[in-house]
């Protein structure tokens, strides 16, 4: 009997122990402080850049002077120490580096070039303008002028400039690239992700004339241009409104071929050179050919492949990889756009973006795209 009772008794006692840390924090909460989320975070581009520069001040404020036994070798002028203990060099305009690791922060009142090989593992602010050398390596870097990263450098976070930002051949970067002005990327150049009024590969200039771009679908209909499916179409197309085509099958568009309504294709979109289309684009996979023209958005349920010398005037998205090739324009100044894949982005030479550029894995710069 009494052993009954004490079976009954642990099990009472821990059935209600599995009641107790709940009730216990009901009665009196000491956890109700919710966790502090930086909006901020997804909303701002240059986010990471903006955040180490106004911590950089506030680490400056509150640091103290070290006092070193030899004397300090130009172009450092002061050695810091955070209270917790890490150190910041306080640079003039000039040269450092040189082949050797560096564990501290760096900041350069004025412009700063630093040397062939060295490897930098904490964060650099420079205010003026910041040059690289070849194979340097580095955590990450703010420059409120221009950023110029020579060939083979390795950046193992994030770029942010004020100005503008050139990444020269073979340098790769793991994380995000942004700056105010415009991203000018060379050959074997590899990003995550890149931010600018401007994004460009190499052979781009700035001088041509933007294509005319018949964006109101609702105005080419009234004028009765896009009131039948157009000649040679598979007959799997079905129009599902006034202004938006349905394609149950793949379809492949003739050369100079046009679409004045909205295309939604089930299968693979192939098109032909020169086909111009007014609407959204969408399909479960997209193959443009050579210079086509898109006024509005492009997206794949797979991959997408834009031919050499198109313009797409707004967003491009693909589920796995996209390829722009030679001579793409996407985008214009006065209307920023967003090239997403959820793979790999393949971007060949004199190829322009305004907007953004983001790559499940990476953005990669190649030849004879």
């Amino acid at each position: 009997m009494f052993g009954y009772l004490f079976l009954v008794f642990a099990f009472l006692l821990l059935f209600s122990l599995s009641f107790y840390f709940g009730i216990r924090e009901w009665l009196k909460p000491e956890d109700d402080t919710p966790i502090p989320v930086d909006v901020e975070y997804v909303r701002v581009e240059n986010y990471f850049g903006e955040s180490f520069r106004s911590k950089m001040q506030e680490w400056l404020e509150s640091a103290q002077q070290l006092e070193v036994q030899e004397p300090l070798e130009p172009p450092v002028e002061a050695v810091l120490e955070k209270t917790n203990g890490e150190r910041i060099l306080l640079l003039n305009s000039g040269s450092f580096g040189g082949g050797r690791n560096y564990e501290e922060l760096l900041i350069c009142e004025g412009s700063l070039s630093l040397e062939d090989r060295s490897e930098f593992r904490r964060e650099i602010y420079c205010r003026g303008r910041l040059e690289t050398g070849a194979g340097v390596r580095l955590q990450a870097v703010a420059s409120d002028g221009e950023i110029i990263l020579g060939p083979d450098n390795e950046v193992f976070r994030w770029v942010d400039s004020h100005a503008k930002i050139t990444l020269q051949h073979g340098t790769v970067v793991h994380a995000r690239v942004s700056a105010q002005e415009s991203i000018q990327l060379d050959t074997n150049v590899k990003v995550q992700s890149l931010y600018a009024p401007l994004i460009s590969t190499y052979g781009y200039q700035p001088t041509e004339k933007f294509p005319h771009m018949d964006e109101d679908i609702s105005t080419v209909l009234e004028e009765g241009q896009a009131g039948n499916v157009s000649e040679g179409w598979p007959s799997t197309v079905a129009r599902l409104a006034a202004d938006t085509l349905l394609i149950r099958g793949d379809l492949d568009l003739k050369p100079g071929s046009r679409v004045d309504s909205n295309l939604i294709v089930q299968g693979t979109l192939r098109s032909g050179a020169g086909c111009i289309f007014v609407g959204d684009v969408k399909a479960g996979k997209v193959e443009l050919g050579t210079r086509n023209q898109a006024n509005r958005n492009v997206v794949s349920g797979s991959s997408l492949t834009v031919g050499e010398s198109c313009f797409i005037g707004r967003t491009v998205v693909a589920e796995t990889d996209i390829r722009l090739s030679d001579r793409v324009r996407v985008g214009r100044p006065e209307k920023l756009t967003v090239v997403s894949a959820g793979r790999e982005i393949r971007i060949g030479q004199n190829v322009a973006v305004w907007g953004k550029v983001a790559a499940g894995t990476m953005v990669s710069v190649v030849e004879g795209v």
